[in-house]
Parts: structure tokens; sequence; C-alpha cells
């Protein structure tokens, strides 16, 4: 399936960026994923989207995969919103300029949020898979994989202690439980994953050997930095956007027992009318079977709501 793609690099934002992309002629659709994943997490969407007719385009976003992401002056990665946004805005401008759908998984669903936000006139209409435009917050206790992995070097040093297959299998086995997991003080997050516990039954071999091999092009820190530090420097270069509703026709896609879903006043905030209210054009909220990777337990109906949705 995944070598029916197409791979090329596309100048955009100052940068090089790796695409993964299959069929022609029809609408685009970008698909944008998130953490620890590449453009591979998308091969179910990319070969039934190019069936339906459409031209489905996956990146590996800045620092991920066989996308390199430069340093600042002060040997930082360029990581911030704009940087995000403006590779995407420049990636769309390299596939000809019109407007384009655009999905979004985990952390890429935060840069299709903010795309929507920033270049409305590009996008046709957006699905969120996993996390909802906003009104949530992330858990506080230190303890969370989330405030560990953004302390800089400590997730390093706790993948070090094993391969990066072991580490991208830890990984998704712990993200694909439904409930919140919390390391004590004298745990780290790798330990909450033990060789005894159940691989998700999407997660095969061929999938990690993969992403293994993109990870060990890319190396963690980027991906880390990219989806889990300076966030207060993100929300201060968002200011501008401060309470702006997305006008976007959009659609959100979730596991039944996606984690994510017991973050701190999200299932309120998306079944209580707010998420409505900041995304007026919100065209509906679809509760698939499955957890975090939505698109991997469920990819037939996960292509059936984006087929459907687009077409419309």
């Amino acid at each position: 399936m995944a070598e029916e793609a197409t791979h090329r690099l596309i100048d955009t934002n100052g940068i090089k960026m790796h695409i993964a992309e299959m069929g022609s002629g029809g609408p685009t659709v970008v698909l944008l994923h998130g953490f620890p994943e590449t453009w591979y997490t998308w091969r179910f969407q990319l070969k039934g989207l190019a069936d339906a007719g459409f031209h489905a385009v996956a990146p590996d976003l800045r620092g991920f995969g066989l996308t390199k992401c430069p340093r600042d002056s002060y040997g930082n990665f360029k990581l911030t919103p704009l940087d995000l946004v403006g590779d995407i805005v420049g990636l769309v401008y390299a596939l000809g300029g019109d407007p384009v759908f655009v999905v979004g998984h985990d952390v890429g669903a935060f840069i299709g949020w903010n795309l929507c936000r920033m270049r409305p006139d590009l996008v046709r209409a957006y699905a969120s898979l996993g996390i909802p435009f906003g009104g949530f917050r992330r858990p506080t206790e230190e303890g969370f994989y989330g405030n560990r992995f953004g302390v800089p070097g400590r997730a390093e040093n706790d993948f070090a202690r094993f391969d990066t297959a072991t580490v991208l299998k830890n990984i998704y086995t712990l993200f694909c439980r439904s409930e919140l997991q919390i390391a004590g003080p004298d745990e780290e997050i790798m330990d909450l994953v033990t060789t005894s516990d159940p691989i998700p039954s999407w997660l095969t071999e061929e999938f990690i050997k993969v992403q293994s091999e993109l990870y060990e092009k890319s190396g963690f820190e980027c991906p880390l930095c990219f989806t889990y530090r300076d966030r207060m420097r993100a929300f201060e270069l968002m200011a501008p956007w401060i309470n702006m509703p997305v006008t976007s026709r959009c659609l959100y896609i979730t596991g039944k027992d996606d984690y994510v879903r017991k973050f701190p006043g999200l299932e309120e905030y998306v079944t209580g009318g707010g998420m409505k209210r900041d995304v007026p054009n919100l065209v509906g909220v679809a509760v698939l079977p499955g957890g975090h990777f939505v698109e991997e337990d469920s990819p037939e109906e996960v292509n059936s709501l984006l087929i459907r949705f687009f077409k419309e």
C-alpha cells in the first residue's frame, strides 16, 4: 500500500519538506501527522483518498522523518507556530496555490487549527482527529508524559536506555491506553510500559520498522521540542489570534477510548457548546471505535467520513 506512494522534496518556507503523495487530478488533501508519527501514519488515508479521486499529500513535518529543521542563531530549533503554519502555506503554494482540504492528527491538528485561523483562504475544509479546537487543559501532574517530555533532556535520557524500535513501541502502547498515565517520582515514562503489556492490534512489525528507520534519521530531540517544549513562546506568538473563531467548515473525529478525552474540560467543551461557539461551521463530532490513533484503529471509518465530508 505505502509502496504505491510517490515521494519528493518540496521547497517551502526555507526548508526542504519531504512529502508522500497518491492520486492526481482531483482536489488536494493535505494530511498533517502527530507525535511519534511521520507521513507513514497516513498510508491508509493516502490510498483511500486517492481511490476516491483526491490528490492526497502527507508531509513529514519540520524535524520529522526526512524533513530537516534548521536552528536559529542561538542554536535552538526554529519551531514556532508561525514556522509550522508557514511550512504548510508554502507547501500549498508549491502544489499550485489553490485552497486545499486539510486533515490533522495530534500535534498536526494544532497546526491545522492555526492554519484555519491564519490563512482560511487556503482551507477548503478541515478535519481534526483527536484534538478539538480549544477549551481544555493539559494535565498538571508532574509525572504526566507531556510534562516530562517538556523537560529538555529528560525524555532523551529516558529513551537512550532502549533502541528506537522499543521506544516507539512503548510510546504507541502508552498512548493507546484509555486512561491518563502518570509516572511516579522515581519512575520514567518508559517504565510505565512493560514487555507483558499487550501491543495495539494495528501496531505491526512493518509499521515499527518503517517508523524506526525514519526516527533513526531524525532523532527524537526535534520532534520532542516540536510537540512539548517552549509552549509559553508559542502562546505569546499566537496572541494576535486570541478569541478569533475558526470560520472554516470543520469536522472533529475522535476515538471512543482516546486518552485525550480525559483532559480537564475537554468533554464539556466539545459537548456543551463551547466548540460550536468557537467553530461556528463545525458540521459534526464523530466518535469511532479505537483510541488516540483513530486513523490506525478505524481506517475505513475515518476514510469514509473524510471522503463524505470533503465531497459535500
